[in-house]
């Protein structure tokens, strides 16, 4: 009776999980199969799917899933959705207890940066700061940089090392790793200077998050 309770149960999960399902945390809708390892409770979907995080409020469609629920997500050829942010990464990988997220190949817009690019990145979704890093660059505003932060709260960044800046016919430039550019923004307009106000200086130690 035992054996057979277990087996039933067995089959109920997977039934279950070969659906759309919904978890504590956040419903999946797979677009293909759906396969569950029931020894280290690790879900994949190779024809990828959609994520939706209630908790959070972030949704992640992606051409590949790889999730433990409570524990972390990989994905590639990802679009992850926030509030007011789109991530499109060729991969990134959630640690959904530490609200973090790091991506490869982004590329990030929101209400102050359109078509943001960066060769690696680190979002930290419980402090409203994104890190980007190598070859960092932005179509609005045009910038150009080795490092960039930005508060998305506070609506700011901060550009470290070398970086070109240019609004209108305006163009500011620095060189080397001392170098500084800091943004902020405000009724759809940014201010850019290469004196940063004490109170964004704390943003530079966020760089060393993301080697």
């Amino acid at each position: 009776m035992n054996g057979l309770s277990r087996s039933t149960l067995a089959l109920v999960f997977l039934l279950a999980s070969a659906l759309a399902a919904r978890f504590a945390t956040f419903s999946v809708e797979p677009f293909g199969t759906q396969r569950v390892n029931l020894d280290t409770g690790v879900t994949t979907l190779p024809q990828g799917g959609v994520l939706t995080d209630h908790e959070n409020g972030l949704r992640l469609k992606a051409g590949y899933l790889e999730y433990k629920e409570g524990s972390f997500v990989r994905a590639r050829s990802a679009e992850l959705l926030s509030e007011k942010e789109t991530f499109l990464a060729q991969s990134l990988e959630h640690d959904i207890p530490k609200q973090e997220a790091r991506f490869i190949g982004l590329s990030f817009s929101n209400p102050d940066f359109k078509g943001l690019k960066a060769e690696r990145a680190l979002a930290l979704f419980a402090e409203n700061i994104v890190v980007l890093k190598g070859r960092v660059q932005a179509e609005s505003p045009r910038l150009q940089a080795e490092t960039l932060v930005v508060n998305l709260k506070d609506q700011e960044a901060l550009a470290l090392g070398s970086f070109t800046y240019q609004e209108g016919k305006a163009t500011l430039r620095g060189q080397g790793p001392n170098a500084r550019l800091y943004l902020r923004f405000a009724s759809g307009k940014v201010q850019a200077s290469t004196k940063v106000p004490p109170s964004a200086s704390p943003l530079a130690q966020y760089a060393a998050r993301l080697p």
